[in-house]
């Protein structure tokens, strides 16, 4: 050991530590724990009898403090050098099920941890190497590339296994979720997310769904089960089952089953006026659509006629906003005129 290094670890072994940052950078990881481990031993003589036989050293508030800020400080950079560790690991041929089992966690994140590192360690390279020509620090692209080629063995191997495991739960999975067509209660909706994975996709759907042409109506949710694509694009491309929430508006009064019946319905148009008409126009039922979009335009004519009348009476503002708000008006007649006659021609 040099000179320099003792003179070096000697003065950290005495300095006082009470927050991580205290730590001089590039102290070594075992100078840590040493210090940690006497401050702990310091602490553990507090709880000794007065009348211990040997002579201790007893802790302080100070001792408790310069043990936590360590162990603050260890764990930093044990997380640091996690990743450098992993691919340094999988160089000397350690196996992605191996890692998954020293970390206590899924081969995925392990592997998606080495990703965004790799490519952090990468950008800084560049940036180092552009101020100076003789970096070393983080990875080159030829290192990077080798990096990331492992990680497309193990995003590889999640996609299998995502693919066997939605094979093997879906059948169970439509069961659960048909089993439920409408969840009204919070009470409901635990007991069916009860049955799922925790880690199920879950989602809502853009847009309220109804009977077109029902004039009373009450809304329930209807979840469904949709299949959701991850890393699209990437090797872990893989396809699982997810939950949707939809709201929809059924007929009432009416008997469970029929309500029931219609919340099930994939063909429902949306209930909003602007989604309905996107819904049907996009269909090429043009008699709904452009009676819907009628109505949406209907809608935005009187929001602007509003805001024309919040104006002053004579201001230019004003004035322009209720022109505009006519012309919308007009609009909206001729493209409820258009619905008719295309009614009519068909």
């Amino acid at each position: 050991m040099s000179e320099a290094y003792t003179d070096l670890d000697a003065a950290f072994r005495a300095a006082e530590i009470r927050r991580p940052d205290d730590v001089p950078a590039g102290t070594p990881l075992t100078s840590l724990v040493e210090k940690r481990a006497d401050a702990g031993l310091r602490l553990l003589n507090t709880h000794l009898p007065e009348d211990f036989p040997h002579p201790i050293e007893r802790g302080d508030a100070g001792d408790a403090l310069t043990q936590l800020a360590l162990g603050e400080a260890i764990r930093r950079d044990v997380r640091s050098a996690r990743c450098s560790t992993v691919w340094e690991a999988l160089r000397l041929g350690a196996t992605w099920d191996q890692l998954a089992a020293a970390l206590d966690t899924t081969e995925l994140a392990v592997a998606d941890d080495l990703r965004v590192w790799a490519e952090g360690q990468c950008t800084l390279y560049y940036q180092l190497l552009a101020e100076n020509p003789d970096n070393r620090i983080g990875l080159d692209r030829q290192t990077h590339d080798e990096v990331m080629r492992h990680v497309a063995v193990a995003l590889g191997r999640a996609a299998v296994d995502a693919r066997d495991t939605y094979a093997e739960q879906a059948p169970r999975l439509r069961s659960a979720v048909a089993a439920a067509p409408m969840v009204d209660t919070v009470g409901q909706l635990r007991t069916l997310l009860d049955q799922l994975p925790d880690e199920m996709p879950l989602s809502l759907d853009d847009h309220h769904r109804a009977l077109p042409g029902e004039e009373d109506q009450v809304h329930t949710i209807h979840p469904r089960l949709v299949g959701t694509v991850s890393g699209l694009g990437t090797p872990a491309e893989s396809k699982q089952p997810g939950l949707m929430l939809t709201q929809v508006y059924v007929p009432f009064p009416a008997e469970e089953e029929e309500q029931a019946a219609v919340a099930t319905r994939d063909d429902l148009p949306a209930y909003d006026e602007f989604a309905r008409a996107a819904h049907y126009l996009e269909r090429g039922e043009l008699r709904p659509g452009l009676k819907d979009a009628a109505k949406v335009l209907d809608e935005v004519a009187r929001l602007v006629g509003e805001v024309a009348a919040d104006c002053a009476e004579h201001d230019e503002d004003g004035s322009n906003l209720q022109v505009e708000a006519k012309r919308i008006t007009h609009a909206a007649e001729r493209v409820r005129k258009i619905s008719g006659e295309v009614e009519a021609a068909e």
